[in-house]
């Protein structure tokens, strides 16, 4: 497997685990509707073709980097 594939396993699994987590708390107060909508938001109908996209951190670039991003389709 290559890196960029477990750093995006690791992702998908880590913001998996805060959705789980958050959603035990909101049923262990009672707060099934909003239980609910996180649970919505997770699913994906059978029908649809989920597409995810990772892209790097760019919390310190500058604007002017922003034009050099380079788009890459991975299969």
């Amino acid at each position: 497997m290559k890196q960029i594939d477990k750093i995006r396993d690791n992702c998908i699994n880590n913001v998996e685990t805060q959705y789980a987590q958050r959603m035990e708390e909101l049923v262990n107060e009672l707060r099934l509707e909003d239980a609910e909508s996180i649970l919505s938001e997770m699913t994906v109908d059978e029908e649809q073709q989920p597409q995810w996209f990772f892209m790097d951190d760019i919390t310190d670039w500058k604007i002017d980097d922003l034009s050099n991003i380079i788009w890459e389709e991975i299969e």
